[in-house]
């Protein structure tokens, strides 16, 4: 087993989610996140749940073929797990991710894992779409846990640019950094020296971002909140949001 020296953002979430697939050098890195703020694993567990209850809303939909985007690790409880009899293709721009991600994935038919970046999908290989997902009549897509990290601009350019790309009657699960993150300023200095700093926002400033995409119920919640037959937005309150989240349709 090559044991690799760097922590990597993808295998810390696998530790923290339960899974096998990280390293001690990822515990280590997670134990430091995790003197700074002991819930982070909650956090995003709370955040592979939404993962799941979105995707199986999409699903819901008549929709069997998925696009995840900075997809991290295919395991616990990732989009193939969430909903095993769609056809699923992950996607980032980390080799290591990605090379650990097709072994995870190499007996399994319906799902596969290729580069692409999100910000420009000309890097997205159309032949393997063809051979993972087939014909495409409509396409589910996730875009958790990339947000974060892509400016304004660039991200309402990157979401306007995936409208053209998704057939008509496409659904798009999304999540947003809320802003209650910026009160654990040792732990953003910790992100910003790792190369990844944050961009937090609330629902008044996610909402034009998404352009021409149409908000489906419950809107713009947390994602702890989000559940696909509520009526209305629940009470935000005072609760402290890390995440929020939103699936919207063409």
């Amino acid at each position: 087993m090559v044991v690799s020296p760097v922590p990597n953002t993808a295998r810390i979430l696998d530790y923290w989610l339960g899974g096998f697939h990280h390293y001690p050098v990822d515990v280590e890195a997670a134990k430091v996140f995790e003197s700074l703020y002991p819930n982070f694993p909650m956090v995003f567990r709370t955040l592979r749940d939404y993962i799941s209850r979105v995707t199986r809303y999409i699903e819901s939909q008549g929709i069997e073929q998925f696009v995840v985007f900075g997809s991290g690790l295919p395991t616990c409880g990732n989009v193939h797990e969430a909903v095993p009899q769609a056809k699923v293709l992950y996607t980032d721009i980390d080799a290591a991710n990605i090379e650990l991600g097709q072994k995870i994935l190499r007996d399994n038919p319906h799902a596969d894992y290729i580069f692409c970046d999100a910000t420009n999908l000309d890097t997205l290989d159309r032949s393997v779409i063809d051979r993972v997902l087939g014909t495409i009549q409509r396409l589910g897509m996730v875009f958790v846990g990339v947000s974060a990290f892509i400016p304004d601009d660039t991200l309402a350019q990157m979401l306007d640019q995936l409208y053209d790309w998704a057939p008509a009657g496409s659904f798009l699960a999304l999540d947003f950094d809320g802003e209650a993150l910026a009160q654990y300023q040792r732990v953003l200095e910790l992100l910003n020296s790792m190369g990844a700093p944050l961009h937090m926002r609330n629902p008044t400033t996610i909402r034009p971002l998404l352009g021409r995409w149409q908000l489906t119920q419950p809107g713009i919640v947390p994602v702890s909140a989000w559940q696909a037959d509520a009526l209305e937005k629940p009470a935000q309150g005072r609760e402290q949001v890390f995440m929020y989240g939103c699936v919207v349709y063409k």
